[in-house]
């Protein structure tokens, strides 16, 4: 051998499209709420995405027993909401301990990726004039100031993940 041959010793792990951050804002492309006139406001233009989150992660083996771990997000993005892209990093670590046991660890973590919601102008009128407020929540009986507390400000689901597994066989 007479070298490293990166190519040769990646392989793909992973190759996914949406997140569990992409389910949670799906979630809202149904329903709406009714204004103080009856007009239906839908959700549907708000949250539909124009494209879904996708990862792909690949392994690259530095020896025999130890490989890195990367890959890297596309985020998502529609009116209401952005989910940005991120990258994950990590490694995986085996040893064979005996002919029935083995030992296995695997770390990863995701740098980036969080998903900010944008507040939206409601004109409530004469008795408050317009303001921003949380789209889902513009019809609560919340004054619209409070609402704003609750967009979604969320990192990525299992931001870091640790397994340290041990097996024998018997």
């Amino acid at each position: 051998m007479y070298g490293f041959d990166f190519i040769d010793n990646t392989f793909l792990v992973e190759i996914t499209q949406g997140s569990e951050l992409s389910n949670k804002m799906n979630f809202y492309t149904v329903g709406g709420f009714e204004t103080a006139n009856g007009n239906f406001v839908s959700y549907t233009p708000w949250y539909t995405n124009h494209w879904t989150d996708s990862r792909i992660t690949f392994m690259t083996q530095v020896t025999s027993s130890f490989g890195v771990i990367w890959g890297f997000s596309t985020g998502e993005q529609a009116d209401k909401y952005k989910i940005y892209p991120n990258m994950k990093i990590g490694l995986a670590y085996f040893e064979k301990l005996s002919k029935d046991a083995t030992l296995s660890l695997k770390a990863t973590t995701i740098i980036g990726g969080k998903l900010i919601e944008y507040p939206c102008l409601a004109d409530y009128g004469d008795i408050g004039g317009v303001q921003q407020v949380n789209c889902r929540m513009a019809a609560s009986q919340m004054p619209p100031a409070e609402t704003l507390q609750y967009l979604f400000n969320d990192k990525p689901y299992n931001q870091t993940v640790v397994i340290l597994e041990y097996k024998i066989l018997f």
